[in-house]
């Protein structure tokens, strides 16, 4: 998110724009179709309303009008506890981010006829582990930022290239019954749980405002940005749930293309590559959180989500690189341990919405009296937005404690199964 040397005063709008896109898709938007069949009727007027609400949380943080991260925001608000909140649900949330990229390349690997039958999904996820131990190890991240260009790309072509075999296997998209009809309680916790898993940009807010040459344009920015990552959203859910529904949506949308076929052998092994080349990325702020529950270095440790101007280097070596081995063999052995990718993201959109739709409305409330643009608005106006603070914030904690439970009550069944 830094400026260029070409742009020392700051990056643009559209750079911004593209940011806080990139900082939301990823692995989540593989699962959309197979939700949005859960999700039943309720999945596109659910999906709207989660994004809108994404992106006036991501306002309620700009409207604060403090310096810093997301971070320096709760400790202001919430003080160390916060803090604790906060980062000790992201160290969990991007535990199972690294956990679905290597669920995802383990189920890709084992589905192609080739490999499949040399060895099954828990040896792949810890092939995988294996193959990811040179990159987590690596001293410096000042090349990892370009895997994410890299990995939205592919990840475009994969879509594209699923759209186009369902469009020569499936024939033209027809609408599936099952989205004109009230999804069961437990369907419905499955989509919300993906959905909201696919959002959650709230942390890259505040870093990509104080890194925009115009920060008064950043809500306009996050305003856009909601609106086009939920039409993305919108499109590869409905679309691929249209083009799908009669031969059965996969939880991967990626598996609907026929096994055998070299389309399928192509697509599978690209994606697989770029799911393994993401996890680099999604480590650095995995141990930047938890480098901090180790005693204090003798540098003072800055925020996981506190915005960097350039590239730096990892902490040092050798107190790191053993964590970042452990990380590694813990997020295998989950992977290994997993085979429902729904579910896994499920589990996971229930954890962000503490850090994308609860706490941004109780950071709002708490410091609603502190800022100075807010004793200038109308009472009338302050009253709104109080009240709309206190019912967002009772909101989102129906949206991460509802679907918990139910999704806690398929696991009990499943293990009773």
């Amino acid at each position: 998110l830094g400026a260029s040397e070409g742009q020392l005063s700051g990056i643009g709008f559209t750079a911004a724009v593209l940011s806080l896109v990139k900082g939301c898709i990823g692995a989540g938007v593989m699962a959309l179709p197979w939700a949005t069949i859960q999700g039943g009727a309720a999945s596109a007027p659910a999906l709207i309303l989660l994004g809108a609400w994404n992106g006036y949380t991501g306002w309620l943080l700009l409207d604060c009008d403090a310096p810093g991260s997301y971070s320096d925001l709760v400790r202001l608000a919430l003080g160390r506890g916060g803090v604790v909140l906060l980062e000790g649900s992201l160290l969990v949330v991007l535990f199972g981010v690294c956990v679905s990229f290597q669920v995802q390349a383990a189920t890709l690997l084992s589905s192609l006829p080739s490999l499949g039958r040399l060895a099954s999904h828990d040896v792949y996820a810890l092939i995988t582990g294996a193959a990811l131990l040179p990159l987590v190890l690596q001293r410096s991240f000042s090349g990892i930022a370009a895997i994410s260009i890299a990995a939205l790309a592919v990840l475009c072509l994969g879509l594209t290239a699923v759209g186009l075999w369902g469009l020569w296997a499936e024939g033209a998209p027809t609408l599936p019954p099952q989205l004109l009809e009230p999804p069961t309680a437990h369907g419905f916790a499955d989509f919300l749980g993906v959905a909201a898993f696919s959002f959650g940009g709230q942390v890259f807010v505040l870093p990509v405002r104080d890194a925009m040459a115009r920060p008064r344009l950043a809500a306009t920015a996050v305003g856009v940005s909601t609106a086009a990552i939920l039409a993305v959203y919108a499109a590869v859910g409905a679309g691929g749930a249209s083009l799908f529904w009669r031969a059965g949506v996969k939880q991967l949308v990626l598996l609907n293309i026929e096994p055998g076929s070299p389309c399928a052998s192509l697509v599978y092994s690209c994606s697989a590559a770029v799911a393994l080349l993401s996890v680099p990325l999604v480590f650095v702020p995995l141990v930047g959180i938890a480098s901090g529950l180790l005693p204090a270095p003798s540098e003072p440790r800055l925020s996981a989500l506190a915005p960097s101007p350039q590239p730096q280097p990892m902490q040092p070596w050798r107190r790191e690189a053993p964590l970042r081995a452990l990380l590694l063999l813990l997020t295998s052995a989950a992977a290994a341990a997993t085979r429902d990718f729904g579910l896994l993201t499920g589990i996971l959109g229930c954890l962000a919405n503490l850090s994308a739709l609860l706490l941004p409305p109780l950071i709002h409330l708490r410091l609603r009296g502190r800022r100075p643009a807010s004793a200038a608005r109308p009472a009338a106006v302050r009253t709104a937005l109080a009240a709309t603070d206190a019912l967002l914030l009772l909101a989102g904690f129906a949206s991460c404690a509802g679907p918990a439970l139910l999704i806690v009550q398929q696991l009990a069944r499943r293990a009773g199964e």
